[in-house]
């Protein structure tokens, strides 16, 4: 409850869930809080309550720190509706565009833009939150022309030109199989386990290289009625056909992955089956290190 040391606080703020982080003067990080507070869970647009009764919770010395939010918040759906920054977007760029506003408690707040991408008609695209993760893993990646991949609900694969998000295109592959588990004709007859059975996992990618996604899709049900997938196959088996299927597209000899251990290590055995060579960076370190460079920018430009 007194973390002295705490000079920025930033926000992580989704659909689903939130995430609060206190960052001292160096840009580490001092302390976390993470809560199911997502927007979906905010009722008569109780933002400000919301973020202020979780900062009391971190420290209460709190009331003049500034606030740097980050995700959904600042969507139709989220606090403050903050437009776009068109690709090509530098740090700087984010930096520039974000909405500034006061909190009633006094202190100041920057909701942070997304990012959209538009190639031609009827190709285009956004994010919002991503964009802080690749900025952050700048520091680590000294190369300036790379491709990135975020694996999630909405996975991103992102390419990175002269240090600025250049092109992206959204994958729908994390919601897909949620949904293909629990709503549709072909749902695991059991869950997948807290282990992944890799042999399974390795038929579906192997199948998505071979083969149609649609046609693909069915192949879980008929494979499981021949006899040539277990019930506790299923699940591994759905996983590889999708992330397969994503990564087949993919032309670079090496991309970054971003995001969390275990699902990551699933991007990595598909890749390997592609001749992909992957490095792998924590999401949560990524989106750190970015939100520190963003507000540094916010901090010189104001």
């Amino acid at each position: 409850m007194h973390n002295q040391n705490i000079s920025t606080f930033v926000v992580d703020w989704g659909t689903s869930n939130f995430r609060l982080f206190g960052l001292d003067s160096d840009g580490s990080l001092v302390s976390t809080i993470e809560a199911p507070l997502g927007l979906l869970q905010i009722e008569h647009a109780e933002f400000a309550e919301v973020l202020e009764q979780t900062l009391k919770e971190m420290t209460l010395d709190y009331e003049n720190k500034p606030v740097v939010m980050a995700g959904m918040v600042g969507s139709a759906s989220g606090w403050f509706n903050v437009p776009y920054v068109e690709a090509q977007a530098t740090v700087s760029d984010i930096a520039k565009n974000a909405h500034h506003f006061q909190l009633p408690w006094g202190a100041q707040a920057h909701i942070l833009p997304g990012v959209s991408y538009r190639e031609s008609a009827l190709f285009c695209d956004v994010m919002r939150g991503e964009e802080v993760q690749i900025f952050g893993l700048s520091l680590f990646n000294q190369s300036e022309n790379t491709q990135v991949v975020l694996p999630g609900t909405h996975s991103k694969h992102v390419f990175i030109k002269n240090g600025a998000i250049s092109s992206f295109s959204t994958f729908f592959t994390g919601e897909l199989y949620s949904l293909l588990s629990q709503y549709s004709s072909v749902r695991p007859p059991l869950p997948a386990g807290k282990e992944m059975n890799e042999d399974a996992f390795l038929k579906g990618v192997e199948k998505a290289a071979t083969g149609t996604l649609l046609s693909d899709i069915f192949s879980a049900r008929a494979l499981r009625l021949f006899g040539e997938l277990s019930d506790n196959e299923v699940a591994d088996y759905l996983s590889g056909l999708l992330i397969g299927n994503e990564l087949q597209g993919i032309k670079c000899q090496n991309i970054y992955l971003v995001g969390g251990d275990t699902l990551c290590k699933r991007y990595e055995l598909a890749a390997r089956q592609f001749d992909i060579e992957t490095h792998t960076f924590s999401g949560n370190t990524c989106f750190l290190h970015g939100m520190s460079r963003i507000a540094k920018e916010l901090s010189h430009g104001r």
